[in-house]
């Protein structure tokens, strides 16, 4: 028996397409699902982004306009409560073919119950959780971190989530914390798997590996290369100094910061007081789909996330394409990466702690050929247990579940 063809309503409180991780979780949740399932329709409700949304089979496209995505307002309240508004009016305009919720942050969340009771629907809620809600409420100052304030935001974050039929998050750490919200049997790990195609020989450009090569990557230089964004928890501050510390040692080396964030000034600040400007690429954002074409020209990558409240619920959704790239990589031991980079698929250093990254950049530059090769493929191997494929039918259960318990 066929099982009945449903309208999964993807609500995402942020620009989209962006290379942004969470954004591309988004993405990666949209495509696998169409692609994998034929009896699923996706209509993603966000912001309108900074590159055109990918044609898809069965997926619609509802992205609002008037937000502004500059660094200096990305997080006041005004600019994403004007979006969320518009998000709100889209949806109501789709109500009647919207099936099932599948929201992302607390502020998705907030818009599908807005939706919910405006329209009176009875679709059932599931919510993508990417981080630990309150403390990055405090980190990002939209909200004061003093105690009262804190706490009726914990009670309105507890009222909120008790509307949550499942919960998805991309590590087990997020899924201890979120287990005081609720019962673990509606909390499902779905990790930041990983396209293993898209770093496949086929996908490479090599047009555009020709020029990025000639633009970045001089005869003989070798490449140091971080993906992500630039926000204080991700430690490219650490990276940076890293590199300073031992760019003296290696006058080969050069450092590629590909991405962009509201770090980036403080950044700039400090490349020149460490005197590297010479040899730091900051080409800005790409399009996660060339991410491939960039790390091709890569000889060693890195992530030097910090470690803090935030990092520890969080995941290194860059990882799984660094280790499927084939790439040397040095990480610190955080949001996963021991779990990732286990039996020897990466150089582990302790994080916080620049002398421990600048050793481990140094061994990545000067261990043996034969190290390195096996090092690359035991990240390869890990990597192949960790695919899109793989993971995506444990949300599809969950939907098909959730619907057949029928509506809240």
């Amino acid at each position: 028996m066929t099982a009945r063809p449903f309208t999964v309503a993807m609500v995402a409180a942020m620009p989209y397409p962006m290379t942004k991780a969470s954004c591309i979780r988004v993405g990666h949740l949209v495509d696998n699902l169409s692609g994998e399932y034929e009896d699923i329709r996706v209509q993603v409700f966000a912001y309108q982004g900074t590159f055109g949304a990918p044609a898809r089979p069965r997926v619609e496209y509802h992205l609002v306009g008037g937000f502004d995505s500059e660094k200096s307002q990305y997080y006041s309240w005004s600019n994403k409560l004007r979006a969320d508004a518009r998000v709100i009016r889209e949806m109501i305009r789709q109500r009647k073919a919207i099936d099932l919720i599948h929201c992302h942050t607390i502020e998705g969340l907030g818009i599908a119950l807005a939706f919910k009771a405006l329209t009176l629907s009875r679709a059932p809620i599931c919510m993508d959780v990417h981080g630990p809600v309150v403390p990055e409420l405090v980190h990002y100052r939209l909200i004061p971190d003093w105690r009262p304030v804190v706490a009726a935001v914990e009670a309105l974050e507890s009222g909120m989530m008790s509307f949550v039929r499942h919960a998805f998050v991309s590590n087990e750490g997020l899924r201890s914390l979120l287990e005081k919200r609720l019962a673990r049997e509606r909390v499902t790990v779905v990790f930041d798997y990983v396209d293993l195609d898209a770093f496949g020989a086929a996908r490479i450009d090599r047009a555009r590996l020709a020029e990025l090569r000639s633009r970045y990557k001089g005869a003989g230089e070798r490449l140091l290369t971080y993906v992500g964004m630039f926000k204080d928890y991700q430690g490219v501050d650490y990276l940076l100094r890293a590199f300073a510390e031992i760019a003296g040692r290696h006058p080969d080396l050069r450092l590629m910061l590909i991405g962009d964030g509201p770090c980036r000034a403080e950044y700039e600040r400090l490349i020149g007081e460490l005197g590297i400007a010479g040899r730091v690429h900051l080409p800005g954002l790409v399009q996660h789909s060339e991410v491939g074409n960039w790390l091709e020209i890569a000889d060693i990558v890195a992530s030097p996330r910090i470690d803090n409240e935030i990092t520890r619920a969080g995941f290194v959704s860059q990882m799984p394409e660094y280790m499927a790239a084939g790439k040397s990589i040095v990480a610190t031991a955080v949001s996963g990466c021991s779990f990732l980079l286990r039996d020897g698929a990466g150089i582990l250093v302790k994080p916080n702690d620049v002398a421990a990254l600048a050793r481990g950049i140094e061994t990545a530059l000067t261990q043996d050929d034969d190290a390195a090769r096996a090092m690359v493929q035991k990240a390869r191997e890990n990597a192949a247990q960790f695919t899109w494929k793989q993971g995506i039918s444990a949300v599809y259960s969950v939907y098909r579940n959730l619907l057949a318990a029928g509506g809240r």
